[in-house]
């Protein structure tokens, strides 16, 4: 009988740490895509790339009003998590012949955070 209470006692010490740490990599994301604003905006807005507003469930090459490359329109990609993590560490490979001039950001937590941060941009 006293497991339920020791259980639901443990989730509402470790409960906010979880949290902070989720707020934590969305900002470090942010600070992360820094690298990504000399081209692509927070919002609907299209730059020298697409823009990323709800990036989250699209189609590659399919945002409105952007011109993408042949690569990106016949990519078989939807974006989310893993996609993402894919393409931001390896462009060329994930997608050969895109035109998006990024080598890749090879530190895996770097892409972890700024995968969290994409997936606030709703």
């Amino acid at each position: 009988m006293k497991a339920p209470f020791v259980l639901s006692g443990l989730l509402c010490v470790l409960l906010p740490g979880v949290a902070g740490l989720r707020a934590g990599e969305i900002e470090k994301g942010r600070q992360v895509f820094a690298l990504c604003s000399v081209c692509h905006a927070v919002t609907a807005e299209n730059k020298t790339g697409p823009g990323l507003l709800r990036i989250i469930g699209r189609k590659a090459g399919t945002g409105p009003g952007f011109r993408y490359s042949r690569a990106m329109k016949h990519a078989k990609i939807v974006w989310d998590a893993n996609t993402l993590d894919a393409y931001l560490a390896d462009p060329q490979g994930t997608v050969p012949g895109n035109v998006m001039p990024f080598p890749g950001l090879p530190n895996d937590q770097q892409r972890k955070d700024l995968v969290a941060y994409l997936q606030t941009l709703k």
